[in-house]
């Protein structure tokens, strides 16, 4: 009684039922050789091609390497990984590694504006001050024919305008002028820890204003041309 024998092809893929010349046949045909897997319903499991070899007439086999791992009768042999998987996994660390790099370069650029932007912002408030103060200054100098000092009538100590962002205001007269000097604090920047903004009104109650700070964190209108 032929034997319908069923084997594993290089590609680890189950063939089969084929007689005994088919496979050998695919010997032949190099779809399997001595190591490959065969298997028939009087064996009790997968075996190598080399123990069954005289019973398909074959001699001087050379002993073969190793077993593989035997798989149930019906079941082809395991597949190898796909190469598939690995590629997405080279791909999504790729991916991952430009997204940091983006994020870097964005947190570079992103940080350092928005630091700017909030000294901008508490400069302007140091500015609002001074100009609040403006009228007082008019109003004395129009009544005293002279400028207010601290202590004057009206105008307090200097720390006594000190609020999140000025450290002290101090009035006094300059040549023809009348000037207030803003002292700074809390702006953001080690840099600034000396900040200062200077008021003068002329005697025609012209008004002019200037920084000892960096035209980047001063209103337009302030700016050094």
């Amino acid at each position: 009684m032929s034997k319908n024998w069923y084997y594993a092809d290089r590609r680890r893929q189950q063939q089969g039922p084929v007689s005994s010349d088919g496979l050998l046949a695919a010997l032949q045909r190099g779809e399997v050789d001595m190591s490959s897997l065969v298997w028939h319903e009087q064996l009790p499991g997968w075996v190598p091609l080399s123990q069954v070899a005289a019973e398909l007439g074959l001699r001087n086999v050379a002993p073969p390497p190793p077993p593989r791992p035997r798989p149930a009768a019906g079941q082809i042999a395991a597949r190898p990984p796909r190469s598939g998987s690995s590629t997405w996994v080279i791909v999504l660390v790729v991916v991952f590694f430009f997204i940091l790099c983006v994020g870097g370069i964005l947190a570079a650029i992103a940080i350092p504006a928005y630091q700017d932007y909030t000294i901008r912002s508490r400069v302007a408030q140091v500015v609002l001050a001074g100009r609040a103060q403006r009228i007082a200054v008019a109003e004395f100098f129009v009544a005293q024919q002279r400028c207010p000092r601290n202590g004057d009538e009206g105008f307090n100590a200097p720390e006594n305008y000190a609020d999140q962002y000025v450290a002290s205001i101090r009035f006094e007269a300059g040549a023809g002028e009348c000037v207030m000097r803003l002292a700074a604090r809390n702006l953001g920047s080690s840099r600034l820890d000396n900040a200062e903004i200077i008021m003068a009104m002329d005697k025609d109650m012209n008004w002019t204003e200037a920084a000892n700070v960096p035209d980047k964190y001063l209103p337009s209108y302030m700016r050094r041309r």
